[in-house]
């Protein structure tokens, strides 16, 4: 995880403390019972407001991200939801080796265009690296896939029974047995 991600989970919750302060002075949210107690940084929205927080600044995210890195932010499953996921812990690994590949091989023409865009580097005056043939988003597309193939694998491997055929020729689902398994 990058300084951009870590950067988006702690300002999520900082916006999330300001946000309360705020609605609070409007009257719009209930003030705490003990006056002389803060209020927590964690503190949930009524239900539907937390909904709209929680995917606006997961959507925040992932546009910042992509601006910067050319994938989508890391740890969105904890922005979005409030915990961390295994779905999401795959998807982080997923675009941590992603950004590798880009940051190494494709990221040179995207940082002088935000050097120019920033101004500091102006176009007459310097040359342009060459646009790589292999974009960020196609690294991100291929890598997803493999990744997708690679889990899905996995999963029938090790999860899905095995069709046999019985001493008749019959079709037979081999039930699995996870004491065969060594978990240990």
């Amino acid at each position: 995880m990058d300084c951009l991600d870590r950067t988006n989970v702690v300002q999520g919750v900082f916006s999330r403390y300001i946000a309360h302060e705020q609605l609070q002075q409007l009257n719009l949210l209930s003030k705490p019972i003990n006056t002389h107690a803060k209020r927590s940084p964690f503190e949930k929205f009524p239900n539907a407001l937390e909904k709209c927080f929680r995917e606006g600044w997961t959507d925040n995210a992932d546009a910042m991200s992509y601006l910067y890195t050319g994938t989508p932010a890391l740890k969105t499953d904890f922005t979005r939801t409030g915990k961390r996921t295994h779905k999401g812990a795959f998807n982080d690994g997923v675009n941590a080796v992603t950004r590798y590949f880009i940051n190494n091989f494709t990221d040179g023409y995207y940082h002088d265009c935000l050097d120019i865009a920033t101004l500091r580097m102006l176009p007459e005056k310097s040359k342009l690296r060459s646009r790589s043939f292999i974009q960020p988003i196609i690294i991100t597309f291929g890598m997803t896939i493999l990744f997708t193939c690679i889990a899905h694998y996995l999963v029938q491997e090790h999860t899905m029974p095995k069709v046999l055929i019985d001493y008749q020729g019959n079709k037979v689902l081999q039930p699995i047995s996870y004491a065969s398994y060594d978990l240990g």
